[in-house]
């Protein structure tokens, strides 16, 4: 058997209509104090911002950025709202092919994403039926901000 690649925890990403409802809704919820700016992401045509919690958990709101964002489907269907976990690696094509070997499924090449800098990121079916996300580089690049109304920073 293969050995797991190695892994930081980086974020649980929801899916929500727009993050302004995702903030209002959902950070009460959660406890959420603290936000990045918000990202826009024409590649993965997603509005994302993330927030940590008083415990140091961050969960990332993810909107549709357009009604032919892939992510909308989610949102109409009301399935995988809890959308995917998130975990850093210093080797993105090493942990690629560790993850088909244990019978995950890529769900699309590696691409930019412009809330982590540039660096590339994959999502994976796993055999569980949970979506994962692997973040290439291993220092994470949140900057959160205290906000007690929640406002968000200029979108990036």
């Amino acid at each position: 058997m293969s050995q797991p690649p190695a892994y930081a925890f980086d974020h649980i990403g929801v899916v929500v209509p727009s993050v302004e409802w995702g903030r209002r809704r959902l950070a009460p919820l959660w406890g959420v104090s603290r936000w990045t700016r918000v990202f826009s992401d024409p590649i993965h045509k997603v509005i994302v911002q993330f927030g940590q919690d008083g415990s140091g958990i961050v969960y990332e709101l993810v909107a549709p950025l357009g009604d032919d964002a892939p992510i909308k489907q989610a949102l109409d269907k009301g399935h995988n709202l809890l959308n995917h976990v998130a975990y850093r690696t210093p080797d993105l094509a090493a942990a690629a092919g560790l993850l088909r070997g244990q019978g995950c499924i890529p769900l699309g090449r590696p691409a930019p994403a412009v809330a982590f800098g540039g660096q590339p990121v994959q999502f994976f079916l796993t055999p569980v039926r949970i979506i994962l996300e692997v973040v290439q580089g291993a220092a994470t690049v949140h900057r959160f901000e205290h906000s007690p109304e929640g406002t968000p920073l200029a979108p990036a």
